[in-house]
């Protein structure tokens, strides 16, 4: 593919990975089924991260294990709450109890702008996924998966 991504940093409630993409704009995966790198339960250390990482096995919120949803992968980690939302009692649209991740992308340099990018939240086999793409040529952004206001 023209875009890989690479881990740079880990933290309880972060994630950093170094976007790069070279030859031709493109897109790639971040799974989360505990796979090598990049992969979100294989990345992330003990916290909130690698709770929401874990929902296929253990369940989050009101999310029960097993397969999830496009629309249950967005809340986990875009936290869009117009859809499923992983939080009990909270209507749709409505700040969630139960922590959820965002993601922001940050350009690096001047070859790239911030709307060369985008992140998407979906699911491959049932499994979370992020979906990174860029519509240049060349240019390296990072992309923050974190928790708001979490510890750590």
């Amino acid at each position: 593919m023209a875009l890989t991504i690479s881990l740079v940093e880990a933290t309880p409630n972060r994630l950093r990975y170094l976007l790069t993409v070279a030859g031709g704009a493109g897109g790639a995966n971040i799974t989360s089924t505990g796979a090598a790198t990049p992969d979100l339960l294989t990345d992330s250390l003990q916290g909130p991260i690698k709770k929401i990482a874990k929902v296929i096995t253990d369940g989050y919120g009101t999310l029960a294990s097993g397969a999830q949803t496009q629309a249950k992968s967005r809340a986990l980690w875009l936290s869009d709450t117009t859809g499923a939302n992983p939080a009990s009692g909270t209507p749709a649209g409505a700040f969630p109890l139960v922590p959820t991740a965002i993601c922001r992308i940050t350009p690096r340099g001047a070859t790239t702008a911030i709307s060369d990018w985008s992140i998407e939240a979906n699911v491959s086999g049932g499994n979370p996924i992020l979906t990174a793409t860029c519509g240049t040529a060349t240019g390296t952004a990072y992309l923050d998966v974190f928790v708001p206001e979490a510890i750590g």
